[in-house]
């Protein structure tokens, strides 16, 4: 059985903002699965980049870990490099489309579409999309995916920029609904924006699904909660960190390259939040 300490550097939101569990339900799952294989879990919260890789160069230092799992890449990503020059190996949680060795990977692109088509039968045509910030990459793919399937089915675009906090998804849910011809339902990039949004739809007056949809592309237990329950894609950020904690597991055991595991496309879960549209 193999023995090692994993690390996971987690950004100062999972412990700022109330309502985004992401994070958390990942280390959790990392743990799960990390524990019982006798391995043990470092997580040390980073406010920027610049944090998150003194984090890095201090693990590898001290010999405080033996394996690094990544999230967020942005293009042009300065973290892969510098684990490779200091000798540590790295598990990324990342897309199909990345190339690195040991991974999880989701389709974002293909998620994207499956919302978009779900949506569209169930009869929406102004389909309205709040992602997460542009330099990450997985944001990119989402946008383009987004932009792409709206175009091909002569759909209006609908979209505006998030931090994945509750405040920007308020901000972007009241700018989107405020043009002439509104979405009929909203997609958020985290379960935080979408949580925001409806927030502020009750501060405004608006009944949820009957004035506007929303939809969360993660879930947790806050969107499970909420008044109505909001509809998500189905991102299982549990299961994702189970699988992350495996493949590490593989790497400290000295697995073989490429150890790249490709997660299932979510399709909708429909809740309280989602009907077809009224007006």
């Amino acid at each position: 059985m193999p023995t090692g300490r994993i690390g996971m550097p987690a950004p100062r939101s999972m412990w700022s903002a109330g309502f985004e569990q992401f994070h958390t339900l990942v280390l959790r799952g990392v743990e799960e699965a990390a524990v019982p294989a006798g391995c043990s879990v470092l997580s040390q919260t980073v406010a920027t980049l610049e944090a998150e890789l003194e984090v890095i160069r201090t693990w590898a230092r001290q010999r405080l870990v033996d394996v690094v799992i990544l999230k967020d890449l942005r293009r042009d990503d300065p973290r892969p490099p510098l684990l490779r020059a200091v000798g540590l190996p790295y598990v990324l949680a990342g897309d199909l489309r990345q190339s690195h060795a040991a991974a999880v990977l989701t389709d974002n692109a293909g998620s994207m579409r499956s919302v978009l088509t779900d949506l569209r039968a169930r009869g929406h045509e102004r389909i309205g999309h709040v992602g997460g910030p542009a330099r990450l990459l997985h944001s990119q793919w989402r946008l383009e995916a987004y932009e792409d399937f709206v175009a091909q089915h002569g759909l209006p675009s609908l979209q505006s920029e998030g931090d994945y906090s509750a405040a920007s998804g308020a901000r972007a849910a009241r700018s989107l609904l405020a043009q002439e011809q509104p979405p009929t339902v909203l997609v958020f990039d985290n379960d935080a924006m979408a949580i925001g949004a409806a927030d502020l739809m009750t501060e405004l007056g608006l009944e949820i699904p009957r004035d506007v949809s929303l939809v969360s592309w993660d879930d947790s237990l806050a969107c499970q909660t909420h008044d109505p329950p909001l509809a998500v894609l189905g991102h299982r950020a549990h299961q994702l960190g189970i699988s992350l904690g495996e493949v590490a597991i593989e790497v400290l055991a000295g697995g073989h390259d490429r150890l790249r595991r490709i997660e299932d496309t979510p399709s909708v879960t429909a809740r309280g939040s989602l009907s077809g549209p009224l007006r």
